[in-house]
């Protein structure tokens, strides 16, 4: 059984050399052709821009609460500040701020907040196509957070952590330019063995069917 499963693959392997050294040129255009699309939508696709900030939020010690009691009740506030941020309220306060023309929906559609399990810290980011609009917006998002946090929990505390920047912000985080290129090199690679394949596979397949046909017409004649 292992050597006709080595001879098998030993004949798949000639068959695809075969198909290769025959169909090279449907196998170079196929990838070139994805390779090229690959460039194409890196080039059509409008880069986008995402600035980070990060705020630390805890609960104030009480006299009747222990270290471990106020850090778990620290950990479900950043919870609670997680949607607290990502509210109609806080975004309207943006807008007016910043003086966008956006609704305070569309503003919401480009802010992303989440908290890291185990820490009391919120990252809050904010996307456009404009870097140092992203770093305006999460700055101002995070400035009127911390100016509102008493009005959620009286005796918590929000410090900011870290201010987004533009030097950070300047970076697109899509396209993903190099994930592009090589994936449709992969992709253009299996596309074009498959065009290969296919094309010698038809090939054989006329081949046999003239074969045939021959076949057919010396047993006629010799009939």
């Amino acid at each position: 059984m292992d050597y006709e499963a080595r001879g098998g693959e030993r004949l798949n392997g000639i068959f695809l050399g075969k198909a290769l050294r025959k169909h090279y040129i449907a196998f170079v255009l196929t990838l070139l052709v994805c390779i090229g699309s690959a460039v194409l939508v890196n080039q059509l696709v409008e880069p986008a821009y995402q600035a980070e900030a990060s705020l630390v939020a805890n609960i104030g010690p009480t006299a009747n609460s222990g270290t471990y009691n106020e850090f778990l009740a620290s950990q479900m506030l950043t919870k609670t500040y997680e949607k607290a941020i990502q509210s109609r309220y806080i975004a309207d306060e943006v807008v007016r701020k910043l003086n966008l023309e956006q609704s305070a929906y569309e503003l919401l559609k480009t802010i992303n907040v989440r908290t890291d399990p185990g820490t009391l810290v919120i990252m809050l980011y904010a996307k456009s196509d404009d870097p140092k609009r992203a770093v305006e917006v999460a700055n101002a998002f995070a400035d009127s957070f911390i100016t509102n946090s008493k009005k959620i929990v009286q005796n918590a505390n929000v410090t900011l952590l870290d201010r987004a920047s533009l030097q950070q912000a300047s970076i697109p985080v899509s396209p993903k330019k190099t994930f592009n290129l090589a994936l449709s090199v992969l992709i253009g690679l299996f596309a074009g063995l498959s065009m290969a394949v296919a094309l010698e596979k038809r090939e054989q397949s006329r081949r046999k069917a003239r074969l045939h046909n021959i076949g057919v017409e010396l047993s006629g004649m010799s009939a």
